[in-house]
């Protein structure tokens, strides 16, 4: 008897609780689940009320809540991948004609952050008043083989001028100093350039590398290139990144590439996002250029390379670009390290400053290393 009324009062309960129910919908979330576990009481309310319309309005609401899981899943699942960064051989036709030279894939980010710095700190500006044709209230080069120390936004820099027989009017500008040059490692970390260094770590199986030598170059005029290297006898170990910043619309190629054999010359056009590089004995040169008489200029370059005027004149053509030096130091190669130096940062000669400072930016056993803890050698 006893069982029997126990049956009747839990029946009573549940036909109760189902009549409530039905006047006081409750989401379904919360009858289904309580706190991410099956609740035995909403199960009972369920099967009992499995006719009524609240349950019909529960079990429409699960459909509708599948059904935003599904889309966001779809909608994740339809992202395009994130692009990889890679490096390769450069090479014409399939065929590489110098072994160290490549190309190399660039965070888009990082072009936006760099001419973002370059006009913020005046570096635009003052190429637009280097390069213009005489006569254009510009016009005003060094002399070749000067340089001139400069201040931009309270940083040191120093400008300067090759010699005459690289038959160009190019100039370079680079801090000239370590707190300057620390500043502008901040704007390449703010750009990405950290996960450059490490692609570049691993494909070429380094231990380690800094950024050891910044600059920008600038040029709107070369009668004809100087064939050079800009590293030697590194090892494999050390290379000069050309990254474009402003690149002038129908201009030819920007750079020559002579092969190993000195016997072929090849033309490489720059690309945004991609940089050029080049390694140990990699013999190359400013192609020929003329850009005081074009008309013609991306919409990007008159964003970055006009005047501060306002009144809409013709900007400068010119063509500017970020040069980076990126090496594993080490006490082999120092030495060859420190005669690729040409201006006033790092301090030429100094081994030991070169030393001091391998492996600051990318290290394999270290992953702490960036860019962004340049000052905190």
């Amino acid at each position: 008897m006893l069982y029997i009324k126990l049956r009747i009062i839990i029946l009573t309960i549940i036909l109760v609780l189902s009549f409530v129910r039905s006047f006081v919908p409750v989401p379904f979330s919360q009858t289904l689940y309580e706190h991410g576990h099956q609740s035995s009481y909403s199960l009972l309310i369920v099967t009992v009320s499995s006719s009524s319309s609240v349950t019909t309005n529960y079990l429409e609401s699960l459909s509708l809540q599948v059904q935003e899981r599904v889309q966001v899943q779809d909608a994740s699942e339809t992202q395009p991948p994130q692009q990889l960064l890679c490096c390769k051989p450069m090479e014409w036709n399939g065929k590489q004609i110098s072994k160290n030279t490549y190309c190399v894939d660039l965070p888009p980010e990082l072009l936006k952050e760099l001419r973002d710095y370059t006009t913020s700190m005046g570096i635009v500006e003052m190429y637009r008043r280097l390069l213009a044709v005489p006569g254009d209230g510009g016009g005003h080069p060094l002399r070749p083989g000067e340089e001139k120390k400069v201040t931009f936004n309270g940083y040191n820099w120093m400008v300067q001028r090759p010699k005459s027989h690289w038959a160009s009017n190019m100039h370079w500008t680079s801090p000239a100093d370590e707190t300057a040059n620390d500043d502008y490692l901040r704007s390449l970390s703010a750009g990405g350039f950290d996960k450059v260094l490490e692609m570049l770590g691993r494909y070429f199986h380094l231990d380690a590398l800094s950024a050891y030598h910044l600059s920008f170059i600038g040029v709107s005029n070369c009668e004809k290139g100087f064939i050079h290297a800009d590293v030697e006898k590194s090892g494999r170990k050390a290379f000069n990144m050309i990254i474009p910043l402003i690149l002038q619309d129908e201009a030819g190629p920007e750079l020559e590439i002579l092969s190993d054999d000195e016997t072929t010359t090849r033309y490489y056009k720059y690309k945004y996002n991609v940089a050029s590089m080049v390694g140990d004995n990699a013999l190359h040169a400013t192609a020929p250029c003329n850009y005081h008489h074009q008309k013609q200029t991306t919409t990007t370059t008159r964003k970055i390379a006009t005047n501060n005027t306002g009144r809409g004149e013709e900007t400068v053509m010119m063509r500017l670009a970020a040069t980076i030096y990126i090496g594993d130091i080490t006490p082999t190669n120092v030495n060859n390290l420190l005669l690729s130096l040409t201006q006033a940062y790092p301090p030429p000669g100094n081994a030991r400053h070169l030393l001091d400072r391998a492996g600051s930016h990318w290290s394999k056993s270290n992953p702490s290393k960036k860019t962004s803890h340049a000052d905190m050698i």
